[in-house]
């Protein structure tokens, strides 16, 4: 079929311009592939179908790619999305609906078809066509076929106004943001990359690459900022030692709460670094030594890497080089088990995954964005950033990933996408006017560009007798759901506890500690729609002879006597306190509202304490431990005007009365 190549039509750049009757220009982008003669050309976005249609054969050199439209039309223009190296394209013919190939296209065997990167081959044909097309078919060189599924997209039009480009730009992308260079007390005349900001914004940690005055590397540490009252950031210091070393040094993600750093590389204990990652804890006296971070049959075939961790620090994302990758490096995702270790990596797809780098993935604070960056997909320059949405609880399903646009994105090279849990700034690394030295720039966004808010949850654990911040675990349960669980640790000596809580769900907080009783409290976000940072307290009751304190967790449906899970919950911490210490003996007191008869509230109150008794006798704790009280509604502790004041009333007071 391909003989000598020739120009059958002129091909047109978009800097060309056209005059023509103004009508409405429709574009329409193929979604399925009919025919392709191997899966290297089969574009990445298209689904395929097999078809009646016969086509001409190739010759040997070349390959095929035939992409079919949901509406067949007159065409007056084509056009083909190639990913870089571009230069592939020899022929491009249109099939109408006869079934019928019409060539439209030619191009010499020595010609150099290259628009550049993320502008299209545009084709303009002389006039209309006179038959409706169907379907384009591209021939394309095997020798310019660089990388796996080259062919991007494919395109028609009915106008001759050129369409510049395809690239899936985000429908909330900014058109225009207010860009900041950082400035000189976080820039230098050295290279600045690799931002992390804390979850609170409060805190922002880099790398910047030491350069003599011979222009040599020297070293790669990490610094840090902190923001000033009035919005401003304090100069740059160097994070010091444990964590920097005579070789290079990175953050890849802080924790949300700021209290622990993954790390670049394995700190062995001779100074040295080895491949992998680790990760620190920030303690009262500084950082701790680096302990390793133990991924399941974890290896990278590249000397690069990048991680990112999801804000309840269950997930991690890793820009790796692996047997299943199917480019340069790709996105791969690890689960943390119950014993700190993490699951094997997992290829996060083809959906966000191309043939090129795939780098510094960053997940947002409501856990469902992910920020990228690569050259893989059409951009406006080298790297752009692009951003997906998890679509399920696998990870391993995703948004088609779309360009954060021209606001953000830059001709440059740009990365290291990081935003804090506010959504209001984003912090990035680029170069500023194609300078060769990377700086970090903050990004203002709008709030309707920002990822999905999130609450920041603040505050301490206090004893119920004294108000004085307890050291302990809490944990935290979503919507009920018992089988995940989340932990974090508060120690008053490094300040507040910091908890990233993702709106529209209602949360179950349970401070943890040998030696005292769980207070468990809620925290409702299922009718909050905007950001916000509270700072509020919860609580553990000492098991010391007289304290006493309100169950949360023991909540009764009006006129009901059933314990609910939550409940029951608590009722096992109690029963693992009494084996803990055998001589302890309780006291419960049940009380209900004032709705209905006196005497048969009485009653209630009785049997709601019966039924928490009943269960931890059903734990193995003696019934003689286990005292009962029922008041009924004679001991309010808020009026019963409303439903929502009743149920303060529908209670369990626990009470220590011997140990």
């Amino acid at each position: 079929m391909v003989n000598t190549l020739f120009f059958r039509f002129a091909f047109v750049v978009t800097l060309s311009l056209f005059f023509q009757k103004a009508f409405t220009q429709t574009v329409k982008w193929a979604n399925t592939a009919i025919e392709y003669s191997s899966e290297y050309v089969l574009p990445l976005r298209v689904k395929t179908a097999n078809t009646s249609i016969k086509l001409n054969p190739i010759a040997s050199g070349y390959e095929s790619i035939t992409v079919k439209f949901d509406t067949a039309m007159s065409i007056k223009q084509v056009m083909v999305s190639e990913l870089m190296p571009q230069g592939s394209i020899a022929q491009v013919w249109a099939i109408d609906l006869q079934p019928k190939e019409r060539l439209l296209f030619e191009i010499s065997e020595d010609a150099a078809l290259s628009p550049g990167k993320g502008k299209l081959f545009n084709l303009i044909l002389p006039k209309m066509t006179d038959y409706k097309v169907q379907a384009i078919r591209l021939i394309l060189r095997k020798s310019a076929l660089k990388t796996p599924k080259q062919i991007e997209a494919v395109g028609i039009s009915n106008n001759a106004q050129i369409v510049t480009n395809y690239i899936k730009v985000a429908s909330d992308a900014p058109q225009k943001v207010i860009r900041e260079n950082l400035g000189k007390t976080i820039n230098s005349r050295n290279p600045e990359f690799a931002p992390v900001i804390s979850s609170d914004g409060k805190t922002l940690y880099y790398t910047r690459n030491y350069v003599n005055f011979f222009g040599k590397e020297k070293d790669q540490d990490i610094w840090y900022s902190t923001k000033n009252e009035d919005g401003t950031w304090s100069k740059a210091q160097n994070l010091g030692i444990p964590l920097n070393t005579e070789q290079d040094n990175a953050v890849f993600a802080v924790a949300s709460d700021g209290r622990e750093v993954l790390l670049m590389n394995k700190y062995l204990k001779d100074g040295k670094l080895a491949p992998g990652i680790s990760r620190s804890k920030r303690t009262p006296n500084g950082w701790s030594f680096p302990e390793d971070v133990k991924i399941e049959n974890y290896y990278n075939k590249s000397s690069n890497a990048e991680f990112a961790l999801s804000a309840d620090g269950k997930v991690m994302v890793m820009s790796i080089e692996r047997l299943t990758t199917r480019g340069n490096r790709d996105l791969y995702v690890s689960f943390k088990k119950p014993n700190e270790e993490w699951t094997e990596p997992r290829n996060m797809g083809n959906v966000i995954n191309t043939s090129a780098h795939d780098v510094t993935p960053f997940i947002a604070a409501d856990g469902k964005t992910l920020y990228f960056s690569t050259s893989g997909f059409s951009g406006f320059g080298n790297n752009d950033i692009f951003k997906s949405t998890r679509l399920d609880e696998t990870w391993l399903n995703w948004s088609e990933p779309q360009n954060l646009g021209e606001g953000i994105n830059t001709p440059n090279w740009d990365g290291f996408f990081t935003i804090p849990a506010s959504g209001e700034y984003a912090y990035m690394c680029t170069y500023e006017n194609a300078s060769q030295k990377e700086d970090i720039f903050r990004l203002l966004l709008p709030q309707d560009k920002q990822p999905e808010p999130v609450w920041v949850l603040m505050g301490e654990i206090l004893s119920t007798t004294d108000q004085k911040a307890i050291e302990c675990d809490i944990e935290w349960y979503i919507n009920k759901n018992y089988r995940k669980k989340n932990v974090t640790h508060f120690n008053p000596a490094l300040g507040l506890f910091k908890i990233i809580l993702p709106l529209r769900q209602e949360y179950e907080i349970v401070p943890v500690k040998k030696g005292y009783l769980t207070i468990t409290d809620y925290v409702d976000l299922t009718n909050e729609n905007s950001y916000r940072e509270i700072k509020r307290n919860f609580y553990l009751l000492p098991l010391e002879v007289g304290n006493k304190g309100v169950l949360n967790s023991f909540t009764f449906l009006q006129g009901k006597a059933d314990l609910p899970e939550s409940a029951l919950k608590d009722l096992d911490r109690i029963a693992q306190a009494m084996r803990d210490i055998p001589t302890l003996e309780i006291l419960f007191e049940g009380h209900t509202d004032n709705q209905g008869d006196f005497q048969l509230n009485l009653q209630l109150s009785e049997e709601r304490v019966k039924n928490a008794k009943k269960y931890l006798i059903s734990q193995g704790i003696q019934a003689e431990r286990i005292q009962i009280k029922g008041w009924g509604q004679t001991r309010p502790i808020a009026n019963n005007a409303t439903e929502e004041r009743r149920k303060l009333n529908r209670r369990v007071e626990f009470t220590i009365i011997k140990k």
